[in-house]
């Protein structure tokens, strides 16, 4: 795990917080980390930063099939998937792949993966120049990848800690737009397939050497299935 920053996890359902960083959490609401004010800054490049963290290992690995090292050092904020979101993908299209030559024993693997798809895929992550959670609200704000999508990233309240925090917990979240954004409040009948994809993010914030890093939650599917 990182020598200079920790990772709290975020799962989808639940928010596992330790008591004492709670405690801790009431000081100040501009930096949380899953839930934790802590210090964003890092000596390492975001590449780096990756490598020596075992949430990445499998991330790492695709990267450097891809040859976007470079990239992912560059000017830009990078919104990182975990290797459980690798894995669940993995296994989606493994499913597909036995059923497609009725082989129950093919499976796909990381060697499977095109490399212009993978390209396409991790530049999907990527945004030019630093995104900061100074520069989000909780207005709804629209910012395209390195591959000409938009989403939206922005910051959302909960008042489920109202007996611990002095104030609202602001979390943020990334969102894939599908057929222009969504309605809010969401109509009873809105078509699951135009439904924008929102995630959770379990980590942001990490200011590395070269750029910015946040962390999407374990659930997520890489690449947004």
């Amino acid at each position: 795990m990182m020598n200079k920053l920790k990772i709290y996890i975020v799962k989808c359902g639940g928010i596992l917080l330790l008591a004492t960083l709670l405690i801790t959490a009431c000081k100040k609401d501009d930096h949380f980390l899953g839930g934790s004010p802590t210090n964003p800054q890092s000596d390492l490049s975001t590449y780096d930063y990756l490598k020596q963290n075992n949430l990445f290992d499998t991330l790492v690995l695709l990267i450097d099939r891809a040859g976007m090292k470079n990239e992912i050092n560059g000017d830009v904020t990078f919104f990182a998937p975990t290797d459980y979101s690798i894995k669940a993908l993995l296994d989606i299209r493994t499913s597909l792949l036995r059923v497609a030559s009725n082989d129950e024993n093919v499976r796909y693997t990381l060697d499977s993966f095109p490399v212009n798809e993978l390209r396409d895929s991790i530049s999907a992550y990527l945004y030019k120049g630093k995104i900061v959670r100074d520069d989000l609200s909780l207005e709804k704000q629209v910012y395209k990848n390195m591959v000409g999508e938009d989403f939206i990233i922005r910051l959302k309240e909960t008042t489920d800690y109202s007996g611990i925090f002095s104030k609202p917990v602001k979390y943020m979240y990334l969102t894939k737009i599908i057929n222009g954004i969504d309605p809010d409040p969401l109509p009873e009948a809105f078509p699951q397939e135009n439904t924008d994809k929102e995630e959770l993010l379990q980590t942001s914030g990490i200011l590395t050497k070269t750029g910015v890093l946040h962390v999407i939650n374990n659930n997520h599917y890489f690449y947004w299935r």
